[in-house]
């Protein structure tokens, strides 16, 4: 099953590094857990590459609206 939002991809993140901590990973399972942590961290990071733009795109749209002549 793969996560698809950016909470679920981190929750994995999480997940891994507290089982590393914990010393519960063993050599057999570290490479599967590596893959599955190195496709969560894209998609985290390509959903906050998205949300970056959105952002700007909304504060683009704040801007031209508080520079804007008034009409009166």
């Amino acid at each position: 099953m793969k996560a698809k939002g950016f909470e679920d991809n981190f929750k994995i993140l999480e997940t891994l590094s507290k089982e590393l901590q914990d010393g519960k990973v063993s050599v057999d399972e570290l490479v599967p857990k590596m893959k599955q942590a190195s496709e969560a961290v894209k998609v985290c990071k390509e959903i906050l590459k998205v949300t970056k733009i959105q952002l700007k795109e909304i504060e683009g749209e704040f801007q031209g609206l508080f520079n804007e002549p008034s009409e009166q």
